[in-house]
């Protein structure tokens, strides 16, 4: 297709770049588009059919043109795609309502097992004369307020079994601390210092869920990032394009928009994955 070109290395690089730039533009190219991207190349119609067909390959829809991938194993990479892309969905479905289910499930235990453990100091005061045995129940006549204490955060768009479960470890981790200080839970009268010992109990939890929440915000927060530097590059794209009469070269694209060229490429490679 090349044959004759003063430089094929140079022309395949521009076919790289510019499916990584369509996929900045929401995987779109005209047929000027492309023309104009290719100014100075002299291409018959076979050639620039080639360069459909190229980009079609790499999911890049050209206006006027109808892309038909190669026989039987395209059409059947298509059609598994498809079938996962509809099972994916019918997964995330179920999941949700197994989710749901498991939470009400799991509140019903907790309301079973559960007490007011701060009315059973004698309990606690067993535990922590020694009485190690009586760890579990008291976890289990704690695990309400973990539920109670989860529910502050349901306007934090982390699920809430997440946070409870969250919350649960932090809670084995304040018993473990209470374990190795237990004579410091006890006042001088003999009676359980109940301000320290609930306080160390709910720091505990309240801080292993909102360490997990802030983690999960962090996260939500790199995509609106990674969307939002993807949306300009779709803009600056399209404004470029109108600009200069043709589609503009990744460096051209960093220096106008101050995203390196190596987060342009990247930016392009997960815009094509989604």
């Amino acid at each position: 297709m090349v044959t004759g070109m003063e430089n094929q290395d140079r022309f395949l690089e521009m076919l790289r770049e510019m499916v990584e730039i369509a996929h900045a533009q929401q995987d779109r190219l005209t047929k000027e588009e492309i023309g104009k991207y290719l100014n100075g190349q002299e291409l018959t119609e076979k050639n620039l059919q080639a360069v459909y067909h190229y980009l079609g390959e790499n999911q890049i829809m050209v206006e006027g043109y109808d892309f038909v991938p190669e026989p039987i194993v395209n059409m059947a990479n298509s059609s598994v795609k498809k079938e996962k892309k509809e099972k994916d969905g019918k997964k995330e479905t179920q999941k949700m309502t197994r989710r749901e289910a498991n939470m009400r499930l799991y509140r019903k235990e907790v309301e079973q097992l559960s007490g007011n453990l701060e009315k059973e100091e004698g309990l606690v005061l067993a535990f922590l004369k020694g009485d190690l045995s009586l760890k579990n129940e008291i976890v289990e006549k704690y695990l309400q307020k973990v539920v109670e204490l989860a529910k502050k955060y349901r306007k934090r768009s982390v699920p809430l079994d997440e946070v409870i479960a969250e919350g649960n470890v932090g809670l084995m981790m304040a018993m473990q601390i209470v374990e190795k200080n237990r004579e410091e839970y006890i006042l001088p009268d003999g009676r359980v210092d109940t301000d320290k010992f609930f306080g160390t109990l709910e720091m505990e939890v309240v801080h292993a869920m909102e360490s997990y929440i802030d983690e999960m915000t962090e996260s939500k927060d790199w995509e609106h990032t990674m969307l939002a530097k993807a949306n300009l590059l779709h803009e600056a794209v399209k404004y470029m394009t109108e600009e200069m009469g043709r589609m503009p070269t990744i460096g051209e694209l960093s220096e106008y928009t101050k995203i390196s060229e190596k987060e342009i490429k990247e930016l392009s490679r997960l815009s094509k994955e989604l």
